[in-house]
């Protein structure tokens, strides 16, 4: 898994540098490249640990040999450094760093796949080592939703504070990315089969509008040669196509039903709330209207020139001024190559919520990648394990009235507050200068330095909380 990780690592970082006669280019891939290595490193570190612990490499050996027994010092150093690894790869707050920068500089291809398929496989590792070797040995379930859905909640909400704020549009896009990574892991905390399968059917849906929203800003840097927020206000009418892709996309981001995020966000809802965790539902829904609140602003000003263009930021200005045009010729015209990509897979980020039987069949799969024993006899033994029957009724997968105010109410949050920001000024509240969002920006820039040193600091830092909580709720 490590070697497949790191080999598509590679990959990405040569493709982040792919105009290496730019500045930019070169220092978002070199962070991208230092941080993921870091990464790496940790993760091959916990793999020798084990090995000494277990003198096995094989997950399904390493969990037999593990599990039912009181975990050691050893173990837990194992499983901390394994996962901080890949939570890294995953961008999870205090390891999330390096995608802004590389999604700042890299084509826009490659922030597709950054945002749609890097992150989540980050955090699919997580996942995958933690139910194939270290559940049984573990064991401390609520210790561990404790620890992760921190990580979750916390990642969740700096996600959608910086994208907020944040007028570079790839960069914006970027830490809304960030926010539904937080998300993601939220729903792995619960530890539930309704609760993996809600993550896997919102990672679905959100790489699908992801992908057309990344796109969309692919069609604006071609044609118009800039992402900045505030330069583009108003000159994207022109986009007719591109600002409809870009607006319904933008809905489906913010949750909208009856999108496929919207079907994923529900599931993981209501199995915090069947755990007695009712908050999980708040947390989310306030981040999707940060989150669809300014994608919808972007929208709002960039395509059909509504309210007043925000106020300028010089050293915002100057980073968005580095982004330069991906293509040569004809920019003049938006190639059906480009716009019909995006309206496909918009199409089918609403589409896949229709897909017959979707909820049992992904829960019930569910229910296998969470069964160690059948794993285990499968690998080392080729014992066909019949198919569990998985521990729920097929109206727990239905949607609920609750499911659809959730969801309408993250759109209609998020729509409202687009129009706040656009038109902020005209509002009695603040027309003596107060623009929403402006407390942030000094935070966001110390936070997000751009300097590797400040980031590997991070990351120890992180590591050592992590380990810190470990080792107090696992004893």
């Amino acid at each position: 898994m490590l070697f497949r990780s790191e080999l598509m690592g590679v990959s990405a970082y040569a493709l982040t540098a792919y105009r290496p006669e730019e500045r930019g280019s070169l220092q978002g891939a070199l962070n991208f490249a230092i941080t993921n290595s870091v990464g790496a490193y940790l993760t091959l570190s916990g793999i020798a640990v084990i090995y000494g612990r277990t003198g096995a490499l094989n997950m399904a050996q390493i969990g037999r040999d593990i599990g039912g027994h009181r975990p050691d010092g050893l173990v837990v150093v194992a499983f901390l450094l394994i996962i901080t690894g890949f939570l890294i790869k995953g961008s999870i707050v205090p390891f999330h760093f390096w995608l802004a920068d590389a999604h700042a500089v890299a084509p826009t291809p490659v922030c597709v796949l950054f945002s749609g398929v890097m992150v989540e496989l980050g955090l699919y590792a997580v996942a995958r080592v933690y139910w194939s070797m270290f559940a049984g040995a573990l064991g401390h379930h609520a210790a561990i939703t404790g620890v992760f859905l921190t990580l979750g909640v916390l990642t969740t909400i700096v996600g959608a504070l910086f994208c907020f704020r944040e007028r570079h549009v790839k960069r914006l896009l970027a830490f809304s990315t960030i926010s539904h990574a937080g998300m993601f892991l939220s729903g792995f905390a619960l530890l539930t089969p309704l609760g993996l399968a809600g993550a896997a059917v919102y990672v679905a849906g959100h790489a699908l509008v992801k992908a057309a929203l990344f796109l969309c800003v692919g069609i604006v840097l071609h044609r118009l040669g800039s992402v900045n927020e505030t330069w583009l206000h108003g000159r994207g009418r022109a986009l007719r196509w591109t600002g409809v892709v870009f607006t319904v996309a933008a809905f489906g981001l913010a949750d909208l039903p009856p999108f496929t995020t919207f079907l994923g966000k529900g599931w993981i809802e209501a199995t915090g709330s069947a755990r007695g965790l009712d908050w999980i539902t708040a947390v989310l829904v306030a981040s999707s209207i940060l989150v669809g609140g300014a994608v919808l602003r972007v929208a709002g000003g960039v395509f059909y020139g509504l309210g007043d263009p925000p106020s300028e930021d010089l050293e915002e200005a100057q980073e968005s001024s580095e982004e330069t045009s991906e293509t040569e010729a004809a920019k003049g015209r938006t190639p059906l190559s480009m716009i019909i990509p995006a309206a496909v897979l918009t199409v089918a980020g609403f589409a896949l919520a229709f897909w017959p039987h979707l909820g049992a069949e992904v829960q019930a799969a569910a229910v296998r990648f969470q069964d160690q024993a059948g794993y285990n006899a499968t690998v080392l033994s080729g014992t066909h394990i019949a198919r569990p029957v998985a521990p729920f009724r097929a109206e727990d997968t239905g949607i609920t009235v609750a499911d659809v105010l959730s969801g309408a109410g993250s759109a209609v949050g998020g729509l409202i507050l687009a129009f706040i920001a656009l038109y902020w000024r005209r509002l009695p509240v603040l027309r003596r200068g107060f623009e929403p969002g402006t407390g942030l920006v000094r935070p966001i820039r110390r936070f997000q330095s751009g300097v590797v040193n400040d980031y590997v600091t991070w990351i120890v830092l992180g590591v050592a909380c992590l380990g810190g909580a470990l080792a107090l709720s696992i004893r």
